[in-house]
């Protein structure tokens, strides 16, 4: 089930009261992001693909 999705704006509409909405049809979804902690000490010096990402977290 999807909502409508506006082209000129590039934006979807979420069913529930949110901000916004993920994994929809369109929108902003094309640069992945890691909100993490300013100091975020890891065992590796790069993460390359979800894979790796996963593990990180799992031991953090």
């Amino acid at each position: 089930i999807n909502s409508f999705y506006n082209a000129e704006a590039n934006e979807v509409a979420a069913f529930e009261e949110l901000i916004g909405s993920h994994g929809g049809l369109g929108g902003w979804q094309t640069q992945p992001f890691v909100l993490h902690p300013a100091v975020w000490e890891m065992e590796r010096e790069e993460i390359l693909g979800a894979e790796e990402l996963y593990e990180v977290l799992k031991g953090w």
